[in-house]
């Protein structure tokens, strides 16, 4: 199935938070730079959107934008992603 692609206006309304907040997310690191359309407006594909809701999820939780983006980074092969994340969500939680 063929996505539409977002832009920001409308990952900023799906995810529940501003556009301001998107691009501080961008520039801090949270949320990989988008493409931008030949006009220069960004371009989000769904898993912006899947990273948007477990920012906020994560948040709601209690976890700070630094052990967020500590989590986000863990992602990936070879990666001992659960010990790590289960350490910290204890510390937190």
């Amino acid at each position: 199935m063929n996505e539409k692609p977002l832009l920001i206006g409308r990952l900023a309304k799906l995810s529940g938070v501003r556009p301001d907040t998107i691009r501080f997310y961008e520039r801090n690191g949270l949320l990989p730079k988008p493409s931008r359309t030949a006009s220069g407006y960004r371009v989000y594909d769904a898993a912006a959107l899947n990273q948007m809701r477990f920012i906020r999820k994560a948040q709601s939780l209690g976890f700070s934008l630094d052990e967020i983006k500590r989590i986000m980074s863990l992602r990936g092969p070879g990666k001992e992603t659960c010990r790590c994340v289960v350490s910290m969500a204890e510390a937190t939680l």
